[in-house]
Order: structure tokens, then sequence, then C-alpha cells
């Protein structure tokens, strides 16, 4: 398992009334997440493989996180 920290650079909240939220869907068109964590600003998405995201430019940032072992 792979989880990537998507990040709003310009601070505006995603959307919590659909999950996963759009930019999930934008960034990853493809792939469907095995879980998504959604924050006011961030959310973290975890998927069985590694993910090549589209790049949306300077507006978001996308990182690879950490996933512990299970």
């Amino acid at each position: 398992m792979i989880t990537y920290k998507i990040t709003n650079i310009m601070g505006v909240q995603m959307d919590a009334s659909v999950n996963p939220p759009a930019i999930v869907k934008a960034l990853f068109p493809s792939a469907e997440p095995q879980s998504v964590e959604l924050l006011s600003s961030d959310c973290t998405v975890t998927f069985d493989a590694p993910q090549t995201p589209v790049d949306l430019g300077p507006l978001v940032k996308v990182e690879i996180i950490d996933t512990p072992s299970l």
C-alpha cells in the first residue's frame, strides 16, 4: 500500500460533502483509492500500488508519505 498527501496550496477548503473529493479523481483519474482521509486543506489517499498523479501545477502539492506495514 502507498499513501499520498494532497495539499491545496491556496488554502481553499476541500469539499467534504463528496468522498473521495473531486481533487482525488482529478489527480488519479484511473485509480480507485483504498482509503481517503479528508481534513480541511489536505487529504491522504491510500492505494494498493504506486500511482502517477496528474500535474495540476503549483496549486496542488502531492507527496508520498510512509504507510505503516500491516
